[in-house]
């Protein structure tokens, strides 16, 4: 069986891992970096919400870069273009589940930073994604998530209208940005990510034109956390049994056009396979991969039917 990239996640004629065209991509040349430090050698996590379980408040994050001399991965925590994180003792497999989820959005045509996965000293995996803020040069690029704008004070509180409704009101391309949201929103329900918070939706915004950011944070976080709710924001006045009548409720509300709302739809349901595909050639180890199968399976029949 042919090797998959473990960036991209499709099949890899080239030899080793990569295909160099992602590797240019992730670092601008065609390499694999070396990582001379563990998990263990990074910062402390951060703690968790006492309130909320999780999984991106119990994972380590650094920031780093790339030594061109050396080509190995380094600390940077000024300077940096890349943010690294591990593979936290609490969800195993978590570096090789957002690289696939990310792999999945871009398969469908979402706005996708540079991504992919890489072994530490002690060999396990980590994911490492480019920083979509900064400039060629390093410069900073402004960026305001929605827990900013929106003035929020606690990020699991408030509804997807109200993030919807911010996109809408302060982005340059309003129709393109609102599918955009709207399908980005669909996905995370298929995909079981029921922690996409007020943090996680961001306006990017460049020359004093804002527009929804690229894709982060991107996990079935249903898969660890068997009894989360389906989002972690409101939507149609609910957080759980979503069903298709609700999504379709949020695109009456953010007024996109019914046709291009059943485009959305069918979409996703000619994409099922692709995305399954893309799950049973993963990272993931066989048991991670037959409860991602599951939650997909789940959330297409509750869109689609059996």
């Amino acid at each position: 069986m042919a090797n998959r990239c473990l960036c991209c996640g499709q099949t890899c004629e080239e030899d080793g891992r990569y295909h160099s065209k992602c590797l240019r991509r992730l670092w601008n040349k065609a390499i694999a970096p070396k990582i001379p430090f563990a998990a263990k050698d990074l910062p402390e996590k951060v703690t968790s919400s006492k309130d909320h379980m999780s999984i991106s408040g119990v994972q380590a994050k650094a920031l780093v870069r790339l030594n061109d001399d050396s080509s190995e991965i380094e600390f940077a925590p000024s300077g940096s273009t890349h943010i690294l994180k591990p593979e936290p003792g609490e969800y195993p497999g978590l570096p090789a589940m957002e690289n696939t989820c990310m792999s999945m959005a871009a398969a469908l045509e979402f706005p996708v930073p540079p991504h992919g996965l890489f072994p530490m000293s002690d060999g396990r995996l980590c994911y490492i994604v480019k920083r979509f803020d900064r400039t060629v040069g390093g410069g900073k690029i402004q960026t305001e998530t929605m827990f900013q704008l929106l003035g929020s004070t606690d990020k699991y509180s408030g509804s997807l209208e109200s993030v919807g409704k911010a996109v809408r009101s302060h982005a340059e391309n309003v129709g393109l940005d609102t599918i955009d949201f709207f399908e980005r929103v669909l996905f995370c329900f298929i995909i079981g990510n029921g922690d996409m918070h007020m943090k996680n939706w961001a306006l990017l915004i460049r020359d004093k034109k804002p527009s929804l950011a690229p894709c982060y944070d991107l996990v079935s976080s249903k898969v660890y956390l068997a009894k989360e709710e389906d989002s972690a924001l409101m939507l149609n006045a609910k957080k759980n049994k979503l069903k298709r009548r609700d999504f379709e409720a949020l695109a009456d509300y953010l007024k996109i056009d019914p046709k291009a709302a059943a485009n959305v739809f069918n979409k996703f349901k000619d994409a099922q396979e692709r995305l399954r595909e893309l799950c049973v050639n993963s990272e993931l180890n066989p048991s991670m991969r037959a409860k991602f199968e599951d939650v997909m399976a789940g959330r297409f029949a509750r869109l689609f039917g059996r």
